[in-house]
């Protein structure tokens, strides 16, 4: 059975009053891979994380290390020294050319991110056929971990079913009557599972890929993101 391991968290805010917003993350194909980056990524972040401790008596507190967190530049180039070595992944929204009636509506934001969620995916598991780690005549299981703040009310559910039926069965825009046929010939076994950022270092690991996604892009600097081995751009 093929495996992918995507974990995922954004930067920015979808809104007319910011110009970008970016999800972004890290994806495997085997647990092991994943537990041998997490126990690289760890151990850096523990020989960091006390730098930026306040505290004058230590209670194992310690701050969690993110992408919004003023780390120095040695710190930042030590992370992404690391994070770079990995697969990682962006989607890209410039809110500018998203409709009015999308982002003034809770709602039609909430939908908007779940579909640049489904497409990121989609283009992960495409990369991953063409680049022959996945056989789409084999089945599937793919666990998508993702920060609990980013879920929307019922997201979990939205997000899952569209993200299956989209591998699975395809796609079908009636409005230009184009089909997307299925990637998968052969069952998907998914989870899509919210992880409180503070607990789980591949939610961090996913933050520092996307902050840095967002402010390349916020300052037009794509150059610096060749590292990213797939990347998509929306709308």
């Amino acid at each position: 059975m093929n495996k992918l391991y995507i974990y995922m968290d954004d930067s920015g805010v979808l809104t007319a009053k910011e110009n970008t917003f970016v999800y972004g993350g890290l994806f495997f194909y085997s647990s092991q891979e994943y537990n041998e980056f997490i126990i690289r990524y760890k151990s850096l972040i523990n020989k960091i994380k006390c730098c930026y401790c306040h505290n004058s008596l230590c209670n194992k507190k310690c701050p969690e290390i993110k992408g919004s967190l003023k780390l120095s530049s040695a710190t930042r180039r030590r992370i992404f020294n690391l994070l770079k070595k990995q697969k990682c992944y962006g989607v890209l929204v410039n809110n500018q050319k998203i409709f009015k009636s999308i982002l003034n509506n809770k709602l039609a934001r909430g939908r908007f991110c779940e579909y640049a969620q489904k497409r990121i995916v989609k283009e992960i598991v495409y990369h991953a056929i063409k680049e022959k780690m996945i056989n789409e005549q084999e089945s599937l299981k793919m666990e998508i971990k993702i920060d609990e703040s980013n879920f929307k009310s019922n997201g979990y559910y939205n997000l899952f079913d569209s993200i299956y039926e989209e591998l699975v069965h395809g796609n079908i825009n009636y409005n230009y009557f184009v089909t997307h046929k299925a990637l998968l010939k052969n069952g998907l076994e998914l989870k899509v599972k919210k992880y409180n950022s503070k607990n789980n270092y591949g939610i961090q690991s996913a933050d520092m890929i996307a902050n840095l996604i967002h402010r390349k892009f916020k300052q037009n600097n794509l150059n610096d993101l060749e590292f990213i081995t797939v990347k998509l751009f929306l709308p």
